[in-house]
């Protein structure tokens, strides 16, 4: 009986997906690269990295097609992004993507093409403890990705591979050059929100406004006290700890805290911005873990490597999951995730309700 070792790769265009490619078309696989097409808001420059995928896959002699999937990544990703920004909390579109729009349309088209696994350019690995899978750290610190993949399901993660989990990205580099691959090994990364290329997050959504696309309502900084001091464009605009752009006469006001009930700004010029303890909502758990119990983990606030994990423990109450840190924890936000590793190991993550 002849093995299926049909692969879908997912294909940005950039060099880690090129160069999964090529690992695992020296590894046995036959690959079939697809670039899911979302939306943008630079359509002109964006259109150039498609065409750089299906050029690259065309070097790299494999299967190549583009799926147009831009309507629901904007149902998906886009709103939501907006809406988390409208109501004061801070959003992580990857962390949304992945698990609502990326692997489902790569498992879809996967199935659909007879592919027995899926592979991506994320540098993590995975493995398989008592009948579950883990996405455990990849072994480059510097570029490890676990953070935003703490929600994907198991039957996802049954069907991934991930051919640059045990790289470093110098390795990964070095491969492109041996290739002669120069262009793709010297491309810069990219950074920050994918859809916006670049374009800071506060100047989308005032384009959304100014289009009507986006309702965001004036509302009042006042100070803890609830004392009238100036007045906000919106909550969109601002975030926990900001201290420029308030308007107000005293320059050591800082936003202390969002009310999306009141639509009010509360400012600051003393309150601790560290908390050593969340409650998380929407949380993902791979292991069972029983009510009502501490377990200890390291816990992860941030997606970028300078950020480093924190000490601390969960415990699983019915709906919601507290987080107690060892040492308090600065600047969290309403909306953001928080992820929990055991040995570098991810075991689950959530989003924070407070």
């Amino acid at each position: 009986m002849q093995v299926n070792n049909r692969i879908l790769l997912g294909m940005s265009g950039g060099l880690d997906s090129t160069m999964s490619a090529l690992l695992l078309k020296q590894q046995g696989y036959q690959v079939i690269g697809l670039t899911l097409k979302t939306w943008h808001l630079h359509p002109g420059k964006y259109e150039q990295e498609l065409q750089k995928a299906a050029s690259l896959a065309k070097k790299l002699n494999i299967e190549h097609s583009i799926l147009d999937i831009s309507r629901s990544f904007h149902e998906e990703v886009v709103d939501y992004f907006c809406r988390e920004y409208q109501t004061g909390r801070t959003p992580n579109p990857c962390n949304r993507c992945n698990p609502v729009i990326k692997w489902p349309w790569l498992i879809k088209k996967a199935e659909e093409l007879n592919c027995r696994f899926v592979a991506t350019g994320h540098y993590v690995q995975k493995v398989k403890d008592n009948g579950k899978w883990y996405i455990k750290k990849g072994a480059d610190p510097s570029k490890d990705q676990s953070y935003f993949l703490w929600n994907l399901s198991q039957e996802i993660l049954e069907k991934a591979i991930f051919p640059l989990g045990n790289l470093t990205k110098s390795e990964v580099r070095q491969m492109a050059l041996d290739y002669g691959l120069k262009e793709t090994a010297r491309k810069q990364e990219s950074m920050g929100v994918c859809f916006l290329g670049g374009t800071n997050y506060r100047d989308f959504l005032t384009q959304k406004q100014a289009n009507n696309e986006l309702t965001i309502h004036p509302g009042k900084i006042v100070d803890e006290e609830g004392n009238l001091l100036g007045a906000h464009r919106g909550l969109a605009f601002f975030t926990i700890g900001q201290k420029k752009g308030l308007g107000l006469p005293d320059k050591k006001f800082f936003v202390k805290e969002m009310d999306p009930e009141t639509n009010r700004i509360i400012v600051s010029k003393t309150a601790s911005l560290s908390t050593s303890t969340l409650k998380l909502t929407e949380f993902n758990l791979i292991p069972h873990l029983e009510e009502n119990r501490k377990y200890q983990v390291d816990i992860r606030i941030r997606g970028i490597d300078k950020v480093p994990s924190l000490p601390g423990f969960i415990t699983l109450q019915s709906d919601k999951l507290l987080v107690d840190f060892e040492e308090e924890a600065w600047g969290i936000t309403p909306g953001q995730s928080i992820v929990f590793y055991q040995k570098n190991i991810v075991i689950g993550g959530g989003l924070v309700i407070s």
